[in-house]
């Protein structure tokens, strides 16, 4: 009996640490191009980009499923293809301790996922009126997510129902004594945004996050978002 606990026992450590984890952020770069993996244990966004001249390529992702060698994604959004928008699609995926093949193409590990209190998918659920009260908001298909890794972050604002995106925008941050600042490597939008730095308090309350300063424009912002924690 005691043997074939052992058995079971190692067989089950043996599974453990040659599942695939591709949880934190991934980078594959090519000359001025950049390709961003960000995931957490249940939903990835891919995301291109040409830093050196302030270009947005596309973006995509959704909840996803590891089955061996291969990840099926539900997407969610996809800037290049609203057609693909609700549709399951699979992929080959390695992973190795620094980097990941992804759909034949090799990214680097940037983070491991896990280094500070943001790191996860976030919703945003609650933002500050003027007089300064929390307003909630109702949930429904439309949504604002920010995916946050160890080192990255990224917003979009999607609808799965319509298949329509009303904007993105990503890059890195730093989290230190309560001060989160973003710097933005990508944002659609407004591109002479690029390479801007914002700095907000930060106060993580279980699965809450106070997100409070001011707006590029100088406007005073406070918003609550709430960790979406994978099923």
């Amino acid at each position: 009996m005691k043997k074939i606990v052992m058995i079971c026992t190692f067989l089950c450590m043996n599974f453990l640490a040659n599942a695939q984890n591709i949880k934190g952020a991934w980078e594959l770069k090519s000359d001025n191009n950049m390709a961003v993996i960000l995931a957490n244990e249940d939903y990835l966004v891919v995301t291109s980009y040409d830093l050196t001249n302030k270009k947005f390529e596309n973006t995509w992702g959704g909840k996803y499923m590891l089955n061996g060698d291969q990840v099926t994604i539900d997407v969610e959004f996809n800037t290049a293809s609203v057609a693909m928008v609700g549709t399951s699609q699979t992929y080959i995926l390695k992973t190795k301790k620094k980097s990941l093949e992804f759909d034949g193409a090799k990214f680097e590990r940037a983070d491991n996922g896990s280094e500070t209190a943001l790191a996860g998918l976030w919703r945003i659920t609650g933002r500050a009126g003027e007089d300064g009260q929390i307003n909630q908001m109702q949930g429904g298909p439309r949504k604002t997510l920010k995916m946050i890794t160890g080192t990255r972050f990224q917003w979009f604002a999607i609808n799965p129902m319509s298949k329509e995106l009303f904007g993105t925008g990503g890059g890195t941050y730093t989290l230190k004594d309560g001060k989160y600042t973003e710097t933005i490597e990508y944002f659609p939008k407004d591109s002479t945004r690029v390479g801007a730095s914002l700095s907000f308090n930060a106060e993580v309350k279980g699965n809450e996050w106070i997100h409070s300063g001011k707006s590029s424009q100088g406007s005073p912002i406070k918003e609550v978002w709430t960790k979406q924690v994978p099923k």
